[in-house]
């Protein structure tokens, strides 16, 4: 994709993206939604310029903004992934509620026809999973989605940013099957399949995951390194040992 080099300073902007700093400054932040630093696109624009020439001027980082083309082609994108997502999950819910309905056999299969590409024969587990990913990528659909219009509206829409946008929704798909696997998992391990599970509920659940990727991200890792969490140092203390059993103190290995 063609792009536009432009010239941004060596200030707070330079960590602004789609998911912003730290510091909580993104796409709500500085375009002025909900964190307000920005006005409207005017502003924003003439914030922009300024960056610019203190970056010329003071060596600051050269960065590329999208083209139109390129912007419009990633726009597209977006617009095709969501009536493809839509569209699979409209003709996929009828077969989810089928297998998981209050007594259906444990082995019982649906014919699904997606778009017309031939029919897949699906018992309740698989069709669950598949809820799940439609469900995960629609979420993820909707927050990247948001930042681009975001960004787009203001100027300020850079290729370094690119990859981000075309991974949301694998990032959330893969993050909402690790949570439905877990909460089936733990929470559902004396059930008798998926014919016992909540297909709304589950359904929610992962397109939350791919809205807010980033929060369930972070949330997990807390949770792993509070029940995880170690007094020592593993490492460290392994390599002394090695290091002590070499020297020929056979206690310390």
């Amino acid at each position: 994709m063609s792009t536009t080099s432009i010239e941004r300073g060596t200030s707070g902007d330079m960590d602004e993206g789609p998911d912003g700093p730290e510091g909580g400054r993104g796409p709500e932040g500085p375009h002025g939604e909900d964190g307000g630093s920005g006005s409207g696109s005017g502003a924003d624009n003439g914030s922009t310029e300024a960056g610019a020439d203190g970056g010329a001027e003071g060596g600051g980082t050269r960065d590329r903004r999208l083209s139109t083309t390129a912007t419009t082609v990633l726009g597209l994108f977006l617009l095709a992934d969501v009536v493809f997502v839509c569209g699979a999950l409209v003709t996929l819910w009828p077969v989810v509620l089928t297998t998981v309905e209050p007594g259906a056999g444990v082995t019982a299969t649906a014919r699904w026809s997606p778009f017309g590409l031939g029919e897949w024969s699906l018992t309740a587990d698989t069709a669950m999973l598949l809820a799940v990913v439609v469900c995960s990528a629609l979420g993820s659909f909707v927050h990247a989605a948001t930042s681009f219009a975001t960004y787009v509206g203001n100027r300020r829409l850079y290729a370094s940013w690119l990859w981000w946008y075309l991974l949301r929704a694998g990032i959330g798909v893969a993050l909402a099957l690790l949570v439905y696997l877990l909460l089936r998992g733990g929470l559902f391990a004396g059930s008798s399949g998926a014919g016992a599970t909540n297909p709304y509920g589950f359904s929610g659940i992962a397109g939350l995951c791919g809205l807010f990727s980033k929060q369930a991200t972070d949330k997990l890792r807390e949770i792993c390194d509070t029940l995880l969490s170690t007094t020592g140092d593993g490492d460290r203390d392994r390599r002394d040992g090695l290091a002590a059993g070499r020297n020929g103190d056979p206690s310390a290995s």
